[in-house]
């Protein structure tokens, strides 16, 4: 549709409208004058009609164009704040796998002797509430560990463990045993009995529950203040019990 606003009136005195102008001397006995104002004043009318549709559609046009600017402009925001969101959840998620450091007190020294934890196996196992021999907890174990630290700082070898019937791949310091360990009965019952004390405080640093651990520490008092270890084989005859139920108490927790 022309935009009637451009548009020029037509010639009515031109010989294309001689038969509209006789027929205004007939029916109507007007001259010729008078007929071309006649049409001239319906060409206006009809004019002015058709400007009114076409500023009306104008208008329409216009607010539909702004409404579809305005719409695109709201989903280009949204998809900016979409991706602005995504970028940061995923800047969150790089952060939370960067590797993290505590920070320190001022003024806390250090403690006066300092001692190699026990062995990524060891502990491995007792994040997991497994059955670990307590003489990974003793002075030779740490020595052991100690003896290997460097060298399991270094291994990039990965092992295959498996964990509630799910094999999961570990680093080969946390899945291997170490070649030295002794089974409880075969330790001294002094080693024994100062293993269990480091032994307990790292069974607290793997949240182990405390009505576990409060059994676990009045069983160790018992073993350690029962009469039989008086008599000729009562060292061993303990060490073989606490060996043999502390192997049935990890199943029976195990199995619920």
């Amino acid at each position: 549709m022309a935009d009637p606003n451009l548009e020029a009136p037509p010639n009515y005195a031109s010989p294309e409208f001689e038969i509209i102008c006789e027929g205004f001397r007939c029916g109507y006995h007007e001259d010729d004058q008078q007929a071309t104002e006649c049409l001239l004043a319906a060409w206006q009318a009809d004019r002015m009609n058709r400007i009114a549709a076409w500023n009306m559609q104008k208008e329409v046009e216009a607010r539909a164009a702004e409404e579809a600017n305005q719409a695109h402009r709201l989903q280009e925001e949204e998809e900016e704040l979409l991706a602005n969101e995504e970028s940061e959840h995923e800047q969150c998620e790089v952060e939370k796998k960067k590797p993290k450091m505590n920070t320190l007190t001022p003024g806390l020294s250090v403690a006066d002797v300092l001692i190699h934890p026990p062995s990524q196996y060891a502990l491995q196992k007792l994040s997991m509430f497994n059955y670990i021999e307590m003489w990974y907890f003793s002075w030779a174990g740490h020595l052991d560990a100690a003896k290997h630290h460097d060298r399991s700082q270094a291994d990039d070898t990965f092992g295959i463990s498996k964990i509630d019937d799910h094999l999961t791949v570990r680093s080969i310091a946390s899945v291997r045993a170490s070649h030295h360990a002794l089974p409880d009965h075969k330790l001294p019952v002094s080693e024994f009995l100062k293993a269990k004390n480091c032994f307990l405080e790292h069974t607290r640093k793997a949240n182990w529950p405390v009505t576990n651990l409060d059994a676990l520490t009045k069983n160790f008092w018992f073993l350690e203040t029962y009469p039989a270890l008086q008599l000729p084989l009562g060292e061993k005859i303990i060490l073989t019990y606490a060996s043999r139920i502390c192997h049935n108490w990890h199943r029976e927790l195990k199995v619920g």
